[in-house]
């Protein structure tokens, strides 16, 4: 049986992946020959059928595409890349977003069963929770942004939704949309926004918000993700920038409402086409607004298979700051609850007054009880520390030892809500600093894999990827390497 890899360039990481979910669902009888073409000496077409990264399978003159690839014909037509934004995975920007296909084959590789329940303790925007219902696993995701989740659970809703409900409820919307008047009343959430918005174009934000809830939730909320998704190129906030850079006009020729109809009609779109291929009889899951350093209260039928995440490094993206003008518009978070939300989240670069001071306390004694390797680490980065370091470079050794911290805590509590021996993947970047001048290098998958021993866990692999650069405009900033770690729950 020949495996066609297709047109499309495809990393080393991925055709190694490749390989291992080839053999994970078909069997050990699949070789690639020096020139990469792949076979395999059992014929298992239905098994084939599951593979991410090829596109079509031959046995003896019988070919059949792959679920995958016929995905992906349903959102692009390019003949260079996978695509990545097939089904619901590009109906909302979200820095740093975690890849389907790696989601997928790791689903595959981690041999997760149909039926079966996979946690994701870093959800974000839901790309593991989508790629678990593709394949009819239950994703169970949590996060601690208010956006991420809101935009995960209408991804999972929208899968078992018909799109011919969604086309019906947006001719709804639109035409209620003109007639609607908006309560300009004085409260901090209009303030907020009206600093951000021209207010003829915040009139018409605010007539679809209410045109859209108007509807019931399990449809509004697709509208309400396609809407926030606009905010940014609407706003006289700079659309690329992940921090608060202000422009003089929002620039825009079109009403929002035009440009609001097209894009649910693209997304209405490319979601039929992804039901045409998977149907709408899914499992999908839920995301929860929720710590994961405690999963107590997180509903899951069973115990999770296997986990599967990407985690946040430390010095994280500023997911809040770049986000905020959708977390208020949609209600989800006050003004003056911004800054709070953003130092919450595992990884976050923000770190107040007393923080500082207790961190400093902590990173001394190792309060957190790290292992020696990650506690020194810290230590050697506070001692480098000079007068010619910014004051975003004086917090790093304490924001590192926080998040080594908060990642320790994540070991621990994910092992509980795991079956004995269930693996866990993270996707991993690699990071650096400067400190006085000097590089140090912050091996971050060599630091979680000693965590994750601290509590606990068996290290399975530590596999180097060549990473896809994720996200844009501040390239420096991009994570340009990444790691594949397999950990072990404790077998209890």
């Amino acid at each position: 049986m020949k495996l066609d890899w297709g047109p499309y360039k495809h990393f080393p990481y991925e055709r190694e992946l490749a390989l291992r979910e080839a053999s994970a669902l078909i069997g050990s009888g699949v070789h690639m020959s020096p020139s990469g073409e792949v076979r395999s000496d059992v014929a298992n077409i239905a098994a084939a059928k599951m593979l991410t990264y090829f596109v079509s399978v031959d046995a003896g003159g019988s070919r059949a595409d792959t679920l995958q690839s016929q995905l992906e014909q349903s959102a692009s037509a390019t003949k260079r890349r996978q695509s990545t934004r097939y089904s619901v995975h590009g109906l909302h920007e979200y820095r740093g977003k975690f890849n389907p296909q790696v989601c997928r084959a790791l689903v595959n590789i981690l041999g997760v069963p149909d039926g079966g329940v996979l946690l994701d303790p870093f959800c974000g925007s839901g790309t593991t929770l989508v790629e678990a219902a593709h394949r009819g696993v239950r994703g169970i995701g949590t996060d601690l942004n208010p956006l991420a989740v809101f935009i995960a659970n209408a991804k999972l809703q929208a899968l078992v939704t018909p799109a011919a409900e969604l086309s019906a409820a947006l001719d709804r919307i639109a035409r209620r949309e003109a007639g609607v008047s908006v309560d300009e009343s004085e409260n901090p959430r209009w303030t907020y926004l009206e600093a951000w918005f021209e207010p003829a174009i915040l009139t018409q934000i605010e007539r679809m918000r209410i045109s859209v809830e108007t509807e019931e939730p399990s449809v509004g909320t697709f509208f309400l993700v396609v809407a926030s998704n606009l905010l940014r190129e609407f706003s006289l906030q700079e659309p690329a920038d992940l921090r608060i850079r202000r422009r003089a006009s929002a620039n825009v020729t079109k009403p929002f409402v035009e440009v609001f109809v097209k894009s649910a009609r693209e997304a209405i779109k490319k979601l039929a086409s992804a039901q045409a291929v998977v149907g709408t009889d899914l499992r999908p899951g839920r995301a929860y607004l929720q710590d994961n350093r405690s999963l107590t209260d997180v509903e899951m039928p069973d115990k999770a298979d296997a986990a599967i995440t990407s985690p946040p490094y430390a010095t994280a993206l500023p997911y809040i700051d770049t986000q905020r003008l959708s977390l208020v518009w949609l209600k989800l978070i006050a003004p003056d609850q911004i800054a709070k939300v953003d130092a919450e989240l595992t990884g976050s670069r923000e770190m107040g007054t007393e923080a500082k001071r207790a961190g400093i306390n902590a990173l001394q004694t190792n309060k957190a009880g790290l292992p020696e390797a990650e506690a020194k680490f810290c230590l050697e980065l506070q001692s480098a520390l000079s007068a010619n370091d910014g004051f975003r470079r004086q917090a790093v050794p304490l924001l590192l030892y926080r998040y080594f911290d908060q990642m320790a805590q994540t070991f621990r509590a994910v092992s509980t809500r795991l079956k004995p021996d269930a693996p866990f993947a993270l996707i991993v970047g690699h990071n650096h600093t400067i400190l006085d001048g000097r590089r140090f290098d912050i091996d971050t998958p060599k630091h979680l894999a000693s965590l994750a021993e601290g509590a606990g866990w068996t290290v399975s692999e530590v596999t180097a990827l060549q990473a896809y650069q994720r996200y844009g405009l501040h390239a420096s900033n991009a994570v340009k390497a990444e790691s594949l770690l397999v950990v072990r729950s404790p077998r209890r």
